[in-house]
Formats: C-alpha cells, structure tokens, sequence
C-alpha cells in the first residue's frame, strides 16, 4: 500500500487561494477544497481551526508578497518612495486576488504577517512626521485608492477587445456633437490606447504631493 504524502498548510492555503481567485471567497468552502485536494474535510481542520483562520493565513501568505517590494526601503526616511512601491505592489496583488482586498479590510480575524504589515504602514508614516490621527487617515485613503482602482478596471477585465477598440464601441452609443468633451476624450482613448500603470501612478502622485504639502504644514506650525 502506497502511503499518502501528509498535507502541509502550504499546499492547503495555495490550493485555497486558487479556488477564492477563481470564484471568490463564497467559492472556497471547506468541502469543496477538501475535495480538491482529495482529503476529508476534517483533515483540514487539523491544520485551521475555522474556515476564517484559513482565510488569515490566505491574506498572509499574499501580504508578504505586497511588503517584498519595499523591504529593501524600510529604514529609508525616503517615506515617498516606500509608500509609491508598497501602492504599486498591493495593485499587481490586488488585481491577481481581487477578494484579498475585501479580507483585508473586513476580515477581523489577523495573521502576523498582517498586523506586520499594517505596524510598518503606520509607522512609515508615524516616521515622516505626521501624528497617529493624519497617519490612519492617510492609511485609508491611499488603500481607498487601490481598491477602487483596481476595482474600476475589473469592469473590462473580462473583455477581449483592447482599450482602443472598447472606446470605438463606446463611441457609438452617443452623438459627438450633443456630448463634444466626451467625445474629445473617447477619441484620445481610440488613437493611443489606455496605460492603465501611467494613470494609477498619476493619480497616486497627486495623493502623494497633498500629504507632503500636510508635513510642510506641520513643519511652519
């Protein structure tokens, strides 16, 4: 008799990921990983005492990944630089795993790579100079800006046509000359396309550019 290979979390949690990236977290129930995987499905609960404990060691696993980007900057007082990469490297995770966000800003239940993660996030910005209060401000409103991001460019995800070729359709939906501005802008789109990275970062420098202007404010008080 063949004796089985023992199930490690590792292969547990990837399998995991894969079905949540694939339907969402309603889609990864315990059963059905456990078939995926051809175990019982107590057999998983030797390792994860509840489905939420699995998902908190799912969010770890891909939290490190965002951190990877910056550690190289983490005792840089270069706090502009650390926080456009930690931005640019949650936006390819997010868009690979677009449930993580969602766990990440509901999910009550944390793994240590997490609250790791979020205690260096703050303290970026604790050691720029801005208090606790500004911090978890500005904290939420650059998360606000990735998941919306990335949110609004699931949309067309799907879709097999290129940006240029989504916006000639769109520009058949109205009159050029009852909406001209819409139409000016529809045309831009179909000539050059859309660079989905030079607008996520524009949008960041102008986050980024505001909470510099609030240091400079705090420096002159």
């Amino acid at each position: 008799m063949v004796k089985r290979t023992p199930l490690t979390k590792e292969q547990i949690i990837s399998k995991a990921i894969a079905l949540a990236d694939k339907g969402g977290l309603s889609a990864m129930s315990m059963r059905k990983l456990a078939g995926k995987l051809n175990v019982q499905a107590m057999s998983l609960y030797h390792h994860f005492k509840t489905k939420d404990d699995l998902i908190s060691h799912m969010a770890d696993t891909l939290v490190v990944q965002i951190d990877a980007g910056v550690n190289e900057n983490r005792n840089s007082s270069d706090w502009r630089t650390i926080i456009l990469n930690r931005a640019v490297s949650a936006k390819t995770i997010f868009q690979k795993h677009e449930w993580l966000p969602i766990v990440l800003d509901s999910h009550l239940q944390s793994g240590i790579k997490r609250l790791e993660y979020t205690n260096n996030y703050i303290g970026t910005l604790r050691n720029a100079g801005l208090p606790i209060e500004l911090s978890l401000k500005v904290f939420s409103l650059i998360d606000s800006y990735i998941y919306g991001f990335c949110r609004q460019l699931s949309h067309n995800a799907d879709s097999e046509k290129s940006s240029e070729e989504l916006a000639e359709d769109f520009s058949t939906a109205f009159n050029p000359s009852d909406y001209p501005f819409l139409n000016e802008a529809t045309a831009l789109v179909m000539e050059n396309g859309y660079d989905e990275n030079a607008d996520f970062l524009f949008g960041l420098s102008i986050i980024l550019n505001g909470i510099e202007l609030e240091l400079k404010s705090l420096d002159s008080q």
